[in-house]
């Protein structure tokens, strides 16, 4: 493999952080709605399709995708971010499709193993995920450590891939290619209580593969 291949596999993906990103008052009601809703939220899943399925030693968590009256004002400030986030990242602009989001809480004991967010394409549409946004609010104090998202370089970890972690700080949004290889560190939160988790929206920016 050539040296310049081989520095491009070692090399980080490109990611971008916004801080106070949707503003606190948002993250306040964000908090209050899914401390409402704790009943709605189901064990994690991975896969899609007929091969979805709760795989708890790949990914630990709850979810949902219950946003309430929620939901359009979060679509609106992902989908405000994106000319210049693609800007900053030196991606290429792509014909958006639309959003899907999910809100993820990770307690004590919680992770997700190393995987990307891209699915082979399996539909005539050939729609996919482009761009993975992570918005992270908890309660303050903060009671939960760990959590960190890790991203990865394209290199496999037992060949010397580099990585960076992200820590999980309210009211903060991370956006990175949904190809970049990633994962969600191990959550410690002693208290066990769900108002104490690392909560976080996950959305993808969807688009025509190509």
């Amino acid at each position: 493999m050539k040296s310049s291949t081989l520095t491009a596999f070692s090399a980080l993906p490109p990611y971008c952080l916004i801080d106070a990103a949707f503003g606190a008052d948002l993250a306040a009601q964000l908090l209050e709605f899914v401390l409402e809703r704790e009943s709605v939220f189901t064990d994690a899943t991975v896969g899609r399709n007929a091969g979805k399925a709760v795989r708890k030693t790949i990914r630990s968590s709850r979810t949902t995708q219950d946003f309430g009256a929620l939901h359009d004002t979060l679509e609106d400030r992902f989908r405000s971010v994106l000319p210049a986030v693609l800007s900053r990242l030196g991606l290429a602009p792509f014909a958006l499709t639309g959003l899907s989001m999910e809100l993820a809480a990770h307690g004590d004991g919680d992770f997700y193993h190393r995987h990307i967010d891209t699915f082979v394409a399996s539909t005539a549409s050939g729609v996919d995920r482009v761009l993975t946004g992570v918005y992270y609010f908890h309660a303050m104090p903060r009671a939960f450590s760990g959590g960190e998202l890790r991203l990865h370089s394209l290199r496999a970890v037992e060949h010397g891939s580099t990585h960076v972690d992200v820590a999980p700080q309210n009211d903060r949004l991370l956006l990175f290619p949904a190809w970049a290889p990633h994962e969600v560190r191990p959550v410690s939160c002693p208290g066990g209580a769900f108002a104490q988790s690392r909560f976080a929206i996950n959305c993808w920016y969807l688009g025509k593969s190509a």
